[in-house]
């Protein structure tokens, strides 16, 4: 069992709160984080005393982009420009999808082919609109790979509350952007405000990204502006519905949250129980670690 951790702020009460269940932490770098990610999570993970796999995608963001990216035919894949909402599958897939799925086939290794590898995810319903009615598990298509989703019912104040509590660590990122910071492939990002940020807090990693422009500029590439965009404004499509993927923090959070959860009549907010579903157990329940 994995614990997949982005070392965003939900990231850490997840990997705390569950940390007698999972065997090691599953960090997926993207290679378009903002400094100082993997710095936190290398140290988290020192923190709570837990094994940690770091899944690396190497230049796939790059290559996303400009092209050049093998196939099975030998033929290279031609450059796409920058990913917007239309293009976040394929931004998906090739930033976070290929990783799970090598860490599950490494997870396979000398068990059955029917076996199973279960990864503890972060999402919450109270995200985003999009999550508002995600189920407690789900699978990646055609894999042996089961999501289980242990905080689905906690709200913002939960969270808030139990990293008071138990005094967890909070990466620069997750302070200062209210985001993981983990993946900023684009694809959802509100590029008049985000672009702006970026840029003020962290402008050599933002100089990467113009200069990526530039490339895909002179590569002739229309959609050769972070976000999806093209040198006039114009956006590949401003269509929401393609529905981000299952590890999307930072995209989800950019949809509108649903209303909070109801008082309990005694001013405030209910805390839901744990949801861990593991090796096919039926859902559990139980005190907060470390609240006694």
């Amino acid at each position: 069992m994995w614990c997949l951790f982005s070392g965003g702020n939900d990231s850490t009460v997840l990997a705390h709160r569950c940390r007698d269940h999972y065997d090691g932490l599953a960090f997926i770098d993207t290679g378009t984080a903002v400094p100082g990610v993997v710095e936190f999570v290398l140290s988290f993970a020192q923190w709570i005393g837990k094994p940690l796999r770091v899944l690396d995608a190497g230049d796939a963001f790059r290559k996303l982009v400009l092209g050049g990216e093998e196939r099975r035919d030998g033929s290279l894949s031609p450059g796409l420009g920058f990913p917007g909402p239309a293009m976040h599958g394929r931004a998906y897939v090739a930033l976070k999808e290929r990783q799970i799925r090598t860490l599950l086939r490494e997870s396979k290794v000398g068990h059955s082919q029917r076996s199973r590898v279960l990864f503890l995810s972060g999402i919450r319903r109270a995200e985003s609109r999009r999550r508002s009615a995600r189920p407690a598990i789900d699978r990646l298509r055609g894999s042996a790979a089961i999501f289980a989703n242990p905080l689905l019912n906690w709200t913002t104040l939960d969270m808030l509350r139990y990293r008071r509590h138990h005094r967890l660590p909070e990466s620069e990122a997750a302070a200062l952007t209210h985001r993981s910071g983990e993946c900023n492939c684009g694809a959802f990002a509100s590029a008049a405000e985000e672009r702006a940020m970026l840029k003020a807090l962290y402008p050599e990693f933002f100089a990467g990204i113009e200069a990526l422009e530039a490339e895909a500029e002179a590569a002739g590439l229309r959609w050769c502006r972070w976000g999806g965009y093209d040198r006039d404004g114009k956006r590949a499509t401003d269509s929401r519905r393609q529905a981000p993927g299952l590890l999307c923090e930072s995209c989800d959070s950019r949809q509108r949250a649903p209303a909070p959860s109801e008082p309990d009549g005694s001013g405030e907010a209910t805390r839901p129980a744990l949801t861990l579903i593991r090796g096919g157990c039926a859902p559990s329940s139980g005190p907060m670690p470390g609240s006694a």
